[in-house]
Formats: C-alpha cells, sequence, structure tokens
C-alpha cells in the first residue's frame, strides 16, 4: 500500500486535479490525476524527475504566453 505525504486538489473549468506525492518501498513519487466526468486520467512522476518535470512546464508556459 502506499503512503500518501501530501495531497491537493483544484479545479479548472469543468475538470478536477488531484496532485498526491506518495512512496512505496521502491520510493517517492508524484501522482497527477485528472477528472473529468466519470473519466479518471493519471501520470506518475519518480521524485527525482520532479524537478526536470517542473522545469520543462515552466518553460512551456512561458513559451506558449508569447504565442
Amino acid at each position: 500500500m502506499d503512503n500518501e505525504l501530501l495531497s491537493q486538489r483544484f479545479e479548472i473549468e469543468s475538470k478536477l486535479y488531484f496532485l498526491d506525492f506518495k512512496e512505496n518501498p521502491n520510493g517517492r513519487y508524484l501522482k497527477i490525476t485528472e477528472k473529468s466526468g466519470d473519466k479518471r486520467s493519471f501520470i506518475i512522476v519518480p521524485e527525482g524527475g520532479l524537478t526536470a518535470f517542473v522545469d520543462q512546464l515552466t518553460e512551456f508556459v512561458k513559451e506558449s504566453g508569447k504565442l
């Protein structure tokens, strides 16, 4: 069973998003879940990749603002 360390829930437009930082015997990870109606999708980002993931997202936000 995975241990939940941090959790946040927020809504954008008609979608719910969940950010759950968890750990298990294999290590810590961030689980990002999108819920829209009855459909759920999620991705897992290992703790070691969080900084690179956030850096890429930040760059994407900067570039999308220029379009």
